[in-house]
C-alpha cells in the first residue's frame, strides 16, 4: 500500500507543473541553456497538428530529452503560425498593384491595415512577415527554461509576454508583474510573432528582416526584449549556436527581400 501511495504522489507531482518563480521572466545564465547540446539528436518527425498542446510540463525530464520534447512541441506550431502570416503577406503582394479591388479584397486589406497598425502598403509589408524558427525556439527556450517555467506550465506563456488591460494574466510571485494567459501554446506562438511584427521596440528587427539579414544579425536587434539587453542578445545567439537550431529554418518560410516592399 505504501508503494502505491508513493507512486501516486510522484505522478501528481509530475503532472501538476507548479514551479516556483519569483521573477516575471526566466533569465538564467547562458550555461543553464547551452550546457547540453541537442545537435546529435535527429530532427524530430513533425506531424500535422490535430489538437494544440496546452499546460505541458517538461521539468522532470533529463536535459537532452527535455530539449528534444520542447523542440518537437514547438516546431510544428511555429511553422503553422508562420504559414498563416505568409498567407496574409501573399495576399497583400497580390493586391498591392491592382487598380480595382473587389469588395472582399478591400475589406480584407482594411482589416490587415488595422490589425498590423499600418498606414501604407509599404509599412504593412514591412510588418507582415515570418520569423525564423530558430530564433523563436531560442527565445522560447530562454524565456520558459525549455518548458519548465511556471508561466509555461500554468499559463501556456512561452515567451514571457506581459498582460495588458483586459487580458487574463498570471501574477508573478513577489512582483507586481502579470503575464498573459493563453488557451494553448499555439496562441502564445502567434502572439509572439505578432508582437515582433507590430511592437515599436522591434522596428530595427523588421528592417533587418526585410533586407534578408541572417539569424544572428536579427538577434542583435532584440536588445529591448529583456532588461539585460546585450547580455540577452548574446544568450539568444549562444542557444541557437549550441543547439544548431538553424537546421529547423525552412527556405519556403524565409523572409522576402526588401525589394518586394518598395
Amino acid at each position: 500500500m505504501r508503494k502505491v501511495k508513493a507512486a501516486v504522489v510522484i505522478l501528481l507531482a509530475f503532472f501538476s507543473g507548479v514551479i516556483a518563480n519569483t521573477v516575471f521572466r526566466i533569465e538564467k545564465p547562458a550555461e543553464s541553456f547551452t550546457t547540453a547540446s541537442v545537435a546529435e539528436l535527429p530532427v524530430p518527425e513533425l506531424k500535422v497538428i490535430k489538437r494544440y498542446p496546452s499546460h505541458i510540463n517538461l521539468k522532470n525530464l533529463p536535459v537532452n530529452e527535455r530539449k528534444k520534447r520542447f523542440i518537437e512541441l514547438l516546431v510544428p506550431l511555429i511553422r503553422e503560425a508562420n504559414r498563416e502570416v505568409l498567407a496574409e503577406r501573399k495576399f497583400i503582394l497580390r493586391v498591392k498593384g491592382k487598380k480595382n479591388l473587389s469588395e472582399e479584397e478591400k475589406k480584407r486589406l482594411e482589416f490587415l491595415m488595422r490589425k498590423y497598425r499600418a498606414k501604407s502598403i509599404k509599412e504593412l509589408l514591412l510588418k507582415v512577415n515570418t520569423v525564423p524558427v530558430s530564433l523563436i525556439l531560442a527565445q522560447g527556450a530562454i524565456e520558459s527554461g525549455w518548458g519548465t517555467s511556471r508561466f509555461f506550465t500554468e499559463a501556456n506563456n512561452i515567451f514571457g509576454i506581459y498582460s495588458f488591460k483586459g487580458n487574463r494574466c498570471l501574477k508573478a510571485r513577489g512582483s507586481n508583474a502579470c503575464l498573459k494567459v493563453y488557451d494553448n501554446l499555439y496562441s502564445s506562438v502567434k502572439d509572439y510573432i505578432y508582437n515582433l511584427n507590430v511592437g515599436w521596440a522591434y522596428r530595427k528587427f523588421r528592417e533587418l528582416r526585410a533586407r534578408g539579414a541572417d539569424i544572428f544579425t536579427l538577434a542583435e536587434s532584440l536588445e529591448l526584449y529583456s532588461t539585460k539587453k546585450k547580455e540577452y542578445v548574446e544568450l539568444v545567439k549562444n542557444v541557437v549556436k549550441k543547439n544548431h537550431l538553424e537546421r529547423f529554418d525552412e527556405p519556403e518560410l524565409a523572409s522576402n527581400s526588401f525589394s518586394s516592399i518598395r
